[in-house]
């Protein structure tokens, strides 16, 4: 289910986010237990607590990062991206089910979400490149608005569409267990682990998995 929520945050919350410093190439782990550092931090625990209000004791913690990508990203699942080095699944047991993505800064022109919850209908090729198509009708497209927080099954196909200006948002991802690739699931503590979807063993199969795993849905449904 996607789920959206407009004016997510409050007025200063919201500025202290957009002016923090900190390092933006890495993966923020926030521990569950654990005091916020920082507005990131803060941030994360908002949402936590607006998603499950009663709590969730499996949960340990997330991870968020901001989004550096490029201004046409290739459709791809978060469940393949981040839980995959080398080629290798390292899919924790009770994986999350769930990706927060929240809007920060919204471009000028574009930058769209496209959420597909089909299989693709063909793969055309484009400038030379081949990519898949979906149905208009089968597709859930979102505006990136600012102070917008969206959440969307972890394991469905999703992808940003090309866009002009500055677009800036946070992804975040609540986990019982983290991957082994990124680090150590210590609910008391807040740190940071390098991008394991950046390594460069991952740069090459991170697409390959993610176009199979597009292809493996496609044989499921039919």
């Amino acid at each position: 289910m996607i789920t959206i929520t407009d004016n997510f945050l409050d007025e200063s919350l919201y500025i202290i986010l957009g002016t923090t410093s900190m390092k933006f190439s890495e993966v923020h782990w926030v521990g569950i237990n654990a005091e916020p550092d920082n507005a990131l931090h803060e941030f994360v625990h908002k949402i936590y607590s607006y998603t499950w209000p009663n709590g969730d004791s499996s949960i340990s913690g997330a991870t968020a990062w901001w989004n550096i990508r490029p201004k046409d990203p290739l459709p791809h699942s978060d469940l393949v991206s981040y839980c995959t080095s080398g080629g290798v699944d390292y899919t924790p047991p009770n994986p999350p089910e769930k990706t927060f993505i929240y809007y920060l800064r919204a471009p000028t022109a574009g930058g769209h979400l496209n959420i597909y919850t089909k299989p693709p209908v063909a793969k055309v090729k484009i400038n030379e490149k081949e990519l898949f198509s979906w149905a208009e009708i089968e597709t859930d497209s979102i505006a990136p608005i600012v102070n917008r927080l969206i959440s969307f099954p972890m394991n469905v196909t999703h992808a940003v569409q090309p866009y002009e200006g500055n677009r800036v948002s946070i992804g975040v991802i609540f986990w019982n267990t983290l991957p082994i690739i990124y680090g150590e699931t210590n609910p008391d503590i807040n740190t940071s682990y390098e991008r394991p979807w950046e390594q460069k063993e991952n740069l090459k199969s991170g697409p390959e998995l993610t176009e199979k795993s597009i292809l493996n849905q496609k044989k499921e449904v039919i």
